[in-house]
């Protein structure tokens, strides 16, 4: 079994895969939102520990059959701070991904977080969305995005990252979101 894992490890690393550095062994953020930077794992920790409407998207998240990966990019067509989008669909698990820009402090960084998890949560209470087109298509059924001009968005998102900023008030706010010697992901 250990030489199978050892093959294994030996020919992803030959084939140029890029293999995640292994996870704690607890991790508080649950196995369903994965965190590939050590900025989202901090935003991740601060808003589960400040912030209640936080902990409830994380928990519904839990509970679904969504695995999200978050992870910070340099730029997102459109200039938008984050967005989600969907990766893949097994039988049994669906997969997206969250894209944050690092701009502004942490309180704002977590607020955001906030925001795209609520898309997330807005994707897990619909199982019917399997695909990027059936997920545009939830967006566009919305009331609040225009057929005439696209907009992928919701107002319980908006809401939801009023919430958590308000939640976060408490919290350090001028932090940048690239302290602690951090580079910043801005252009």
């Amino acid at each position: 079994m250990v030489v199978a894992a050892a093959i294994l490890a030996c020919t992803l690393a030959l084939t140029g895969f890029d293999c995640p550095a292994p996870s704690p062994p607890i991790d508080p953020i649950g196995s369903h939102v994965r965190a590939l930077d050590p900025r989202t794992r901090d935003w991740i920790r601060i808003g589960t520990t400040q912030s209640p409407t936080f902990r409830a998207l994380l928990a519904r998240l839990a509970a679904s059959d969504l695995i999200l990966y978050i992870e910070i990019v340099d730029g997102i067509i459109g200039g938008s701070a984050g967005r989600l989008y969907f990766v893949t669909a097994t039988p049994s698990v669906r997969y997206v991904r969250i894209e944050l820009v690092a701009q502004g402090n942490v309180r704002e960084m977590v607020a955001l977080v906030g925001h795209e998890l609520q898309h997330a949560v807005e994707v897990a209470n619909a199982p019917q969305v399997r695909d990027r087109q059936t997920l545009a298509l939830l967006y566009l059924g919305m009331s609040e995005n225009g057929l005439t001009r696209p907009h992928f968005d919701s107002v319980a998102a908006r809401m939801t990252e009023e919430r958590v900023r308000s939640e976060l008030a408490g919290y350090r706010a001028g932090l940048p979101a690239h302290a602690a010697g951090q580079t910043d992901a801005r252009h």
